[in-house]
Formats: structure tokens, C-alpha cells, sequence
């Protein structure tokens, strides 16, 4: 709800669920963001037919980096094998395939974005760490890479706008590094010491699954062909980012620091 009225704010229009169809109909491009479930992607399976009779001109569809699955920290460009390892990227590679086939059937343009470990001013390692909340780990070899959230808002309206982009894009900033990397850096933007480093081996028995995803996989993404056709990003990487982010909190909001 308070998503809703902001984005009216900025002069963003909301449809209710029950007028996706009508809507479709009269777009000339499609986005979209929602997460697959075991049969793909939920809006291609539901509004397929609502597509074809449509004006569309082009089709985004935003999926993750996880698709590729680890790489043990070697670099990993759009064309690289994609080898998920759990439930959610093995959706995330059906829907693709589904909107490959689709499209290519259909004669609509396909931009496929590759998203990676999305950050911004709700959700980041500086909050986590005035929270209390966050624990240096230490895992060999293991790089991830990340994305603000400004940066994929510029990139995804851009693109919809445009309609000119097709393909896969990996949506990532320049800078792969490791979780100690991002800490150690956050805890210095506070002034703080950072406390006692676990290494991965000590805790990882105790993680919840979904943490021992993100730290099963380790690569570096490139993101070439994203500054391509997208020129600089805003935050080029976590350190700028993040910098930001502690001007913004230090001004609008109630942490005491």
C-alpha cells in the first residue's frame, strides 16, 4: 500500500490484477518482474493469449544471475552455461526458455535481464549492521556481485522505453568482491570496528538453506555488454553505493549513528 502511493506520486499508473488482460492489450511493451514457479513464468502462462492479441513491440523479462549457478569465482558473461543448483533458478531458466520460444514464435523482441544481488536504501549491510544483525564471514574464493536498486530502475525504464535491446543483459555493477570486502567497508563508512570474523566451515551448519545459497555459488559477472548499450551505471560499485546510502540514512531516518 505504501509502495502504491508513492509510485502514484510520481505519476505512475496501478491497475488491479483483475484488469491485467485489458491492459496488455493495449501496451506496446512489457516488463516483467515477477518470480517463476515450478510451471515458469505465471504471467506468460496466464496472459499468453492476451499477448498475441496485443500491441506489443517488445518484451523484458527479469530473471537472475543465479542462473548460472557457481563458477568457483571465475568470470561469467551472458553466454556462459547455465548451471542453477536449486528450485528457484531451475524456474528462473524454464521461464526464460518459455519466453525464448514464445517470442521467437510470436516475432516479439525478448530482453532477458540477469539481475544480481539487488541493494538500496531499505536493504543493505549498513543497516544490518546498526541493527545488529550482520556477521562477518570469511569463505575462500567465494565473490558474488551486486546491483542498486536506482541502477536497475534507469536500466529497466530505459530499455521499455527504448525497446531497442534484445538478448540477455546481466544487470550488475563493475566490482565483484567478497562479503569481508562489502563488511569492511561498511563498517568504516560507520567508524566502527568490525567484530570477529567466522570462517564459512564454523557457521554454515547452523545457516537457514536459503542463506547457504548465496554462499554455495561464487562468480565474478561481467557486465559488458550492460555499459554498452547503457553507458556508466550510477553506482559503478558497492563502495559508491553504499556511501550514498549511509548520506541518505544520515539525513532521513532515525538511526543514530
Amino acid at each position: 500500500e505504501e509502495r502504491a502511493k508513492t509510485l502514484k506520486k510520481i505519476g505512475v499508473t496501478i491497475f488491479d490484477r483483475d484488469n491485467f488482460s485489458k491492459i496488455i492489450k493495449t501496451a506496446d511493451s512489457l516488463l516483467i518482474t515477477a518470480p517463476p514457479d515450478a510451471n515458469g513464468c505465471p504471467v506468460l502462462n496466464k496472459y499468453k493469449n492476451s499477448i498475441v492479441g496485443s500491441n506489443l513491440s517488445w518484451i523484458g523479462y527479469v530473471s537472475s544471475t543465479g542462473v548460472y549457478g557457481n563458477y568457483n569465482g571465475e568470470v561469467v558473461k551472458e553466454d556462459s552455461i547455465l548451471k542453477p543448483q536449486n528450485s528457484n533458478n531451475l524456474f528462473r531458466v524454464k521461464a526464460e526458455s518459455q519466453f525464448r520460444d514464445f517470442t521467437s514464435k510470436h516475432k516479439i523482441p525478448l530482453c532477458i535481464f540477469r539481475l544480481s544481488g539487488i541493494y538500496g536504501i531499505d536493504r543493505n549491510i549498513l543497516i544490518q549492521i546498526i541493527k545488529n544483525k550482520f556477521i562477518p564471514i570469511y569463505k575462500k574464493n567465494h565473490f558474488f556481485n551486486r546491483i542498486h536498486e536506482k541502477d536497475i530502475a534507469r536500466v529497466l525504464s530505459d530499455a521499455a522505453i527504448s525497446k531497442n535491446v534484445e538478448g540477455v543483459i546481466n544487470l550488475s555493477d563493475d566490482k565483484p568482491a567478497t562479503q569481508l570486502d562489502v563488511a569492511k567497508y561498511a563498517y568504516q563508512l560507520l567508524g566502527k570496528k568490525i567484530p570477529k570474523i567466522y570462517n564459512y566451515d564454523e557457521v554454515f551448519k547452523t545457516m537457514s538453506p536459503n542463506a547457504r545459497k548465496f554462499w554455495e555459488n561464487s562468480r565474478k559477472i561481467d557486465n559488458s555488454i550492460l555499459k554498452k548499450k547503457f553507458g556508466k551505471m550510477i553506482y559503478s560499485s558497492y563502495e559508491e553505493g553504499l556511501f550514498d546510502i549511509l548520506t541518505y540514512l544520515k539525513s532521513n531516518s532515525s538511526f543514530k549513528f
